[in-house]
């Protein structure tokens, strides 16, 4: 589990996605970067330990794996807080006191000891978050209270420690497969916001009583929230984003989107984004002013072949076809 009182490194040299294998424990508590842990190996055997681990702004991803049962001991990070989940199901595992299972939300934070007791096989994933960024979340959520109520182990329903575990997961694999991407301002936002979004998601839960816009309020909604997109389509719009400049909470962002366009709000925004640059190619005049490129970042789409692969897939042709199309007609 991750701690120390340094500041996550959130230099712009560090890599996207770091990995480590460890064959010593002392070895395994050093991995995590800026972290300062102790590790003592409980289980006779010899030792193994795979740490992956990525960084977007001041949000850190890690996953942990170790074949041998731990005690961990160390202080949590000041002004952060750690969440972690088992991957797999475990037993025999304790953290502060708490047992351990394969849906127990483990959290520590805001320089509290830490205190873990691992099973052997453990496959840990997480998030470490700034503190001030996950409270304004939760306040808007309508959750003000909820990180006071938490215990440090708290038991999830599966549904949310599974989202959990596929979101944490993604974000890796994403990471170690498409570095470049990852070091693009727009996608290191907007995967930013997710991740605090997944947390929120997996600790808060939902209201089934909770009032919801009325149907002109939810138009009046979708409406501000095209007006922004389209004012700004180059800004690294997120569900977070949208909730923080519209004033709502991401359930009401949602069942909005839902109700109104049938399409879930990134989906929207996506589809904002295509038009535009669709409109936009096929209004030139002379293709020589601005290149597919050049218009294709002005709506936000900083990643050429994965533009051209998601117009394609939206409109049945290359953004090249539509420029043809368009300069012939001309």
């Amino acid at each position: 589990m991750p701690s120390n009182t340094e500041p996550l490194d959130t230099g712009a040299s560090a890599r996207p996605v770091r990995h480590l294998v460890a064959t010593e424990a002392a070895m395994a508590a050093g991995g995590l970067d800026g972290w300062q842990q102790r590790y003592q190996q409980l289980t006779p055997g010899r030792f193994l330990a795979e740490v992956q681990q990525a960084t977007y702004g001041d949000v850190h991803v890690f996953r942990e794996q170790t074949n041998q049962a731990l005690l961990e001991e160390g202080e949590a990070r000041r002004g952060y807080l750690s969440i972690a989940l088992p991957h797999r199901e475990c037993q025999d595992g304790w953290f502060a006191g708490y047992r351990m299972s394969g849906d127990t939300v483990l959290q520590a934070g805001n320089g509290k000891p830490l205190a873990m007791r691992t099973p052997p096989g453990l496959d840990l994933l997480g998030v470490t978050l700034p503190l001030p960024a996950l409270e304004r979340v939760l306040e808007r959520e309508g959750e003000a209270g909820l990180l006071m109520r938490l215990q440090p182990a708290t038991e999830v329903r599966r549904a949310a420690s599974e989202e959990f575990r596929a979101a944490m997961l993604a974000v890796l694999v994403a990471a170690a497969v498409q570095s470049d991407l990852f070091n693009q301002r727009f996608v290191e936002s907007a995967m930013r916001d997710a991740l605090l979004m997944a947390v929120v998601s997996t600790l808060a839960h939902d209201s089934g009583d909770a009032l919801l816009p009325t149907p002109p309020a939810r138009r009046r909604l979708v409406a501000q929230a095209y007006e922004m997109v389209r004012a700004a389509p180059e800004a690294p719009w997120s569900v977070l984003a949208l909730c923080e400049r519209l004033g709502v909470s991401r359930r009401t962002l949602q069942y909005s989107f839902n109700e109104v366009t049938g399409l879930a709000p990134l989906e929207f925004v996506r589809a904002v984004r295509m038009n535009g640059v669709r409109q936009a190619l096929r209004g030139r005049q002379a293709p020589e002013l601005e290149g597919v490129g050049a218009v294709a970042a002005r709506w936000g789409f900083t990643h050429l072949p994965r533009f051209a692969a998601q117009y394609r897939a939206f409109f049945g042709e290359l953004p090249s076809v539509t420029v043809s199309k368009s300069t012939s007609k001309a």
